[in-house]
């Protein structure tokens, strides 16, 4: 059926030929279309302009403006670009056909053809553009849905955020016996509370994190710098971690110096996070290395270690949301599966790419890869 609700399908015939016209036009109005009509590309474009067009049948062919041209005027304005278009062309015309599709026509049909052929092309197209329209309308629900619930989390976190640092602050007061000594039982449990609570804060600042990368809150502050020197930093920062858990802890510039446009903050957050993971998933007594090297389509940072590996089938969902592989921390830490997903936002954001590469018992291979920037010398 071509009504629904009593609106019914209204289709717009461009032929400069009357008899194409008329023929096409009953055709239609048979099966319950309402036909609008132009001979001309110009025409044509008034008519979409002035009424709600739910479908096209051209004709390639026209006086004055080609149909080729009408087509990149229809699909250029946003307001039009929906419309679906059947080209109605003679045989010997095969190349602009080509041309017709790959301007955005969504189907063709040869002259002479057959009421039933053209029925059956013109149901299609529409089934195909209400189907689009619904992926379109869930989609554009889905987005705003998320936007709701990253707001939802960033207000939440944002409230429990001061609680959780009165609660560690109070923590450290009873520790550092301001109020007096504690036994020893006593300062075990208050530092449990403070542990605790620091995890949740942990917790609440990732979730703001996520909150702001989804949003587009976050602003990069781009500047010339150096990946290695960026890594060092990180690698330095973490070096007690390696060290409590006797772990081989490396650091490698094989190329020196590599330039890069970034963010410098936002990097050393990635390779905090990376190194972090990796110091994290090593036992006592194995081995974490940061490598920092060029390759010509990037700057990379790799951080290798010699933990349990990550099997294929979890390998997917790492840089999820929330989403945690079955592999236990050597040390009892904490994760909630939202670092890596920070990590692969920050990439993003620089035009840059991160994956792994690991087996199951052999370790894993985090790797980032950002674009090139030569710094040059003042001199």
């Amino acid at each position: 059926m071509n009504e629904k609700e009593g609106v019914r399908t209204t289709a717009l015939v461009i032929d400069d030929d009357p008899e194409m016209v008329l023929i096409l036009g009953h055709s239609l109005l048979t099966h319950g279309f309402e036909v609008l009509t132009a001979g001309s590309a110009e025409e044509a474009l008034s008519a979409v302009a002035e009424a709600p067009i739910d479908m096209i049948i051209l004709d390639l062919i026209l006086p004055g403006m080609s149909g080729i041209d009408f087509l990149k005027r229809l699909k250029s304005n946003p307001a039009w670009r929906s419309i679906p278009v059947i080209i109605a062309t003679a045989r010997e015309s095969a190349e602009d056909v080509e041309l017709g599709l790959a301007e955005g026509a969504e189907d063709y049909i040869r002259k002479p053809f057959s009421n039933i052929e053209l029925l059956a092309r013109i149901n299609a197209t529409l089934r195909e553009k209400k189907l689009r329209n619904r992926l379109e309308n869930s989609n554009s629900e889905l987005l705003r849905l998320c936007q709701m619930k990253d707001e939802f989390l960033s207000m939440v976190s944002h409230d429990i955020r001061t609680p959780l640092n009165s609660i560690v602050g109070f923590a450290d007061f009873l520790l550092e016996a301001k109020m007096g000594d504690l036994n020893e039982k006593q300062a075990r449990m208050v530092d449990v509370i403070k542990k605790s609570a620091k995890a949740q804060l942990s917790l609440v600042e990732n979730l703001l994190e996520v909150a702001r990368l989804n949003s587009g809150r976050v602003v990069l502050r781009l500047r010339p710098a150096d990946l290695a020197g960026i890594a060092q930093e990180c690698y330095d920062g973490t070096a007690p971690t390696a060290r409590k858990k006797n772990i081989d802890f490396i650091f490698t510039a094989r190329d020196g110096i590599v330039p890069v446009m970034v963010d410098d903050q936002r990097i050393c957050q990635v390779a905090n996070n990376l190194i972090s993971n990796a110091l994290k998933f090593t036992p006592r007594g194995g081995r974490v290395e940061v490598d920092v090297f060029r390759e010509p389509k990037g700057g990379v940072l790799c951080i290798r270690d010699t933990g349990p590996g990550i099997p294929e089938e979890e390998r997917m969902k790492l840089f999820s949301r929330f989403e945690q592989t079955r592999i236990k921390a050597t040390a009892g830490e904490s994760g909630f599966g939202l670092g890596l997903a920070i990590v692969k936002n920050i990439v993003d954001m620089h035009n840059g790419r991160v994956w792994v590469e690991s087996r199951s018992g052999e370790g894993s291979e985090f790797f980032v890869q950002l674009p090139l920037k030569e710094i040059v010398s003042p001199n």
